[in-house]
């Protein structure tokens, strides 16, 4: 089972450029804001058509998914995955493969539902 260390260790290797800001000393502990940065990371991909970048994010989380343990699993759903917004490009949508593609649409329907849409009451 992988820990928040080497998946962040393993993203990193993959995405240098994002060394700084996920091993920031303030933040470095939260998995839950270093799925927030790769999130935004990965929506400038999307803004950019960047299929390249988008394609490695993907294979990168179908392998490690199923290796991580269940609070990064978590974070990488709900920060991460729950929070991209693939309206720019939504023919990428078909590039996230099965699996993340599933999580994606549940998590974007659980969201667009409307219990979850409750105006101010």
């Amino acid at each position: 089972m992988k820990d928040q260390d080497l998946f962040i260790k393993e993203l990193i290797q993959l995405f240098p450029s994002l060394e700084e800001e996920l091993l920031d000393e303030d933040h470095r502990d939260s998995i839950t804001f270093q799925m927030g940065r790769f999130k935004r990371f990965i929506q400038q991909a999307i803004a950019k058509n960047d299929g390249d970048k988008f394609d490695a994010m993907v294979v990168f989380l179908t392998k490690n998914l199923p290796l991580v343990d269940k609070r990064v699993q978590n974070a990488i759903y709900l920060s991460f995955l729950g929070k991209l917004d693939l309206s720019v490009n939504p023919h990428l949508k078909k590039r996230l493969g099965q699996d993340l593609g599933e999580a994606y649409t549940d998590i974007e329907n659980y969201n667009n539902s409307p219990r979850n849409n409750r105006g101010a009451e």
